[in-house]
């Protein structure tokens, strides 16, 4: 079968997984999904929320109606019943969205899916999730494709690529109305990207800032994976001084900078100068010069996304989906993602050719990630957070099992050929997994 026809069956696996949660689990995702339900609805009706609107009728009936699990610092929303009864105050976090700083794209696509959903009789909420299932799907098919350009072989391509899948942090954004549904896409971006430049040694600059700003103007952590490929691609043209070199890292930086500072001064610009969003302290701390020690442990130490998606601590799929063999799997994949580390250090040190550039990726990822993540906090709210949660790193999770299948196929051909069927054996069993999970 060509590369073509898998990519597309890959997305149609993504698409079936979609359908499933999104029937399975009508709740909203307690991680904002009613912000994101308003800013779609709103951008869909011709209208841009400011930081610190009211949630629009839709949003708070949406929740209402639809539910969520527990509550949130002791609030639930106000019965399906008595919605319309109530002021925004009564629901959770005053009723605010506090997520209108977001660049609009996510939205506006959401915004249109879930209109076309309404017109032809269905539910908006439920069109917008549609949105992010088609680009969870992209995603999907834009991995195996970008895993193939380090030539590893399409068992271990598409092994890795339901790998990825069956994540639950990538699994729910596929689901639910949020702008995470980018982050299987973007971090195939930047696997593709890392081969252009370590593998292909293409120089070009153009693409890269298309690419980056795109994403910089979906969501603006999702260039996390990229800006670190441009990072390293940076380190590498200044060991080696061929100048030439530092044209996609300076256009991969522009590509993330000019779209964010640009939507940032335009929103903020329109944003209550007092605002204080109604989020904040939840998972944060006010910064002094006395809290570098504590910021420096979220950068490098225990409190960095390392493992990216723990399911202690960083669990985000809903308990309609969830099952126990689930969870059994996602601690296998955080254990995995940890042992990552050290083997990338030995690939590094040891190894030859440009897997040892996927190696460094894997290393440079979460600390890059928590660094963005905290910079933004302390410069925009004078906060940090006490832990950077591994979601903020889950386009990370392409370059894992990007280097995960390249390794294997390295040992494959080195004469272990049983490695030929690790990668795509795990693959089929994370993906049986997540299916079944729902229904058990």
């Amino acid at each position: 079968m060509p590369d073509w026809g898998i990519a597309l069956l890959l997305a149609l696996a993504s698409l079936l997984w979609s359908a499933l949660a999104i029937s399975a689990s009508p709740g909203l995702s307690r991680y904002d999904e009613w912000t994101y339900i308003d800013y779609s609805y709103r951008i869909s009706n011709g209208e841009l929320p400011i930081q610190g609107d009211e949630l629009s009728e839709y949003a708070r009936q949406s929740w209402s109606c639809r539910g969520m699990e527990g509550d949130i610092r002791g609030v639930v929303p106000p019965p399906c019943s008595e919605a319309a009864d109530h002021p925004a105050s009564s629901w959770p976090f005053e009723g605010e969205n506090y997520n209108a700083f977001h660049p609009p794209l996510y939205f506006m696509l959401a915004g249109a899916t879930g209109t076309i959903a309404h017109s032809l009789g269905g539910d908006f909420t439920d069109g917008a999730r549609a949105g992010s299932a088609l680009l969870a799907a992209a995603g999907a098919a834009a991995l195996f494709l970008a895993i193939r350009t380090w030539k590893v072989s399409r068992l271990n391509a598409a092994g890795g690529t339901l790998i990825a899948m069956s994540v639950p942090a990538l699994a729910q954004s596929a689901a639910i109305v949020h702008n995470d549904a980018i982050s299987m896409l973007a971090g195939a971006a930047a696997v593709w990207l890392a081969a252009r430049f370590f593998l292909h040694r293409n120089d070009a600059w153009f693409v890269p800032f298309a690419v980056t700003a795109l994403i910089s103007a979906t969501r603006t952590m999702s260039v996390v994976a990229i800006l670190t490929v441009g990072i390293l691609a940076f380190m590498v043209a200044l060991g080696s001084r061929q100048w030439t070199r530092l044209k996609p890292s300076i256009a991969i930086a522009a590509g993330t900078m000019v779209p964010y500072i640009a939507w940032t001064a335009f929103q903020n610009s329109r944003r209550p100068a007092d605002y204080i969003p109604s989020i904040t302290g939840l998972s944060t701390e006010p910064f002094d010069a006395g809290d570098t020690l504590a910021v420096i442990n979220t950068l490098i130490g225990g409190g960095a996304p390392w493992g990216l998606t723990s399911p202690a601590g960083d669990w985000y799929l809903h308990p309609d989906l969830n099952s126990t063999l689930l969870e059994g799997w996602s601690w296998l994949l955080y254990a995995t993602f940890l042992l990552l580390l050290p083997l990338s250090l030995i690939v590094i040190v040891r190894g030859k050719g440009p897997i040892r550039y996927l190696a460094g990726l894997v290393i440079l990822l979460p600390v890059v990630t928590a660094l963005v993540v905290q910079s933004r906090e302390i410069l925009s709210n004078d906060a940090y957070f006490r832990a950077v949660s591994g979601r903020y790193a889950i386009t990370a999770v392409p370059m894992y099992v990007a280097f995960i299948a390249v390794a294997a196929h390295a040992l494959w051909e080195r004469s272990a050929a049983w490695f030929r069927w690790v990668v795509p054996g795990a693959g089929t069993a994370g993906y049986a997994i997540l299916m079944l999970s729902p229904v058990l």
